[in-house]
């Protein structure tokens, strides 16, 4: 029987989660835990369209993860993360669905917001396995299977990096990724300039993007700069896609891709 995502707060403390019911998602009835910190700033809440982007993640993972195979998907980028809930939500689906094709899930916010990060994704270790951090401050581990922690480095585990970026700062070689998400990126005007060139940058041709949007704050605008910028886009329906209580007007789930030359 498939759980819905229970809206209860999270705190996480000391790499072990507190006493209050986890959020469960997907058939396993898998728990995720999570910290919810406003003092990093507004990314680190939960918002609305995270919460239902999490929510297609669990009840659509087959889905998900077929799409993501049949575009033979390897490497896949979270912007602006904010607490790392979304990511550990995509990574659960992939370990729901025991898929081994995806190598390397890239996980982004400021520099601020990445101890956050990194403590929402020890608390979840019976989904990721920390590995580490890196001389360069980038953390680094794979997915956990039914295996034994100590074999979870195998050539067919995904290696999660944890980093910096701002949007519209791009530095060194271009890196390109087959698969970017992320929710509630473009909830002010002065965002979308650098939020597109970030999403430009990252992509190729064949490159899915899923964005979540509420519509009360994305405005229009936005939707132009994408267009402008060499993109289509389509909402998803909200009856196949959306919980209950997103569906409607207020809250969307888009697929953006560049539009052939």
């Amino acid at each position: 029987m498939q759980t819905n995502i229970r809206t209860l707060p999270r705190k996480v403390n000391n790499n072990q989660t507190s006493d209050a019911v986890p959020f469960f998602l997907g058939n396993s009835n898998q728990p995720i835990h999570f910290e919810e910190d406003w003092n990093v700033g507004i990314g680190g809440g939960l918002w609305s369209t995270g919460m239902a982007m999490a929510d297609y993640f669990s009840k659509h993972a087959p889905t998900v993860c077929e799409c993501l195979s049949n575009l033979d998907a390897e490497t896949a980028l979270e912007l602006g993360s904010g607490n790392g809930f979304l990511s550990v939500c995509f990574l659960a689906s992939l370990q729901q669905q025991q898929s081994k094709r995806m190598k390397e899930l890239v996980i982004t916010d400021l520099q601020e917001h990445l101890p956050l990060i990194r403590r929402t994704l020890n608390a979840n270790r019976h989904i990721h396995f920390v590995l580490g951090a890196d001389d360069d401050g980038i953390s680094r581990g794979t997915l956990t299977t039914s295996a034994a922690e100590e074999s979870c480095d195998a050539e067919d585990s995904i290696v999660v990096k944890v980093t910096q970026h701002a949007w519209g700062k791009i530095e060194g070689e271009p890196r390109k990724f087959d698969f970017i998400f992320g929710s509630d990126v473009a909830y002010r005007d002065d965002l979308h300039a650098p939020l597109v060139q970030s999403l430009l940058h990252f992509s190729h041709p064949r490159t899915i993007i899923l964005l979540g949007a509420t519509m009360n704050d994305t405005k229009p605008i936005f939707f132009d700069a994408l267009w402008n910028a060499g993109f289509t886009y389509v909402r998803m329906a909200d009856n196949n896609c959306m919980m209950p209580e997103c569906r409607g007007n207020t809250f969307g789930l888009f697929v953006i891709q560049k539009r052939p030359n």
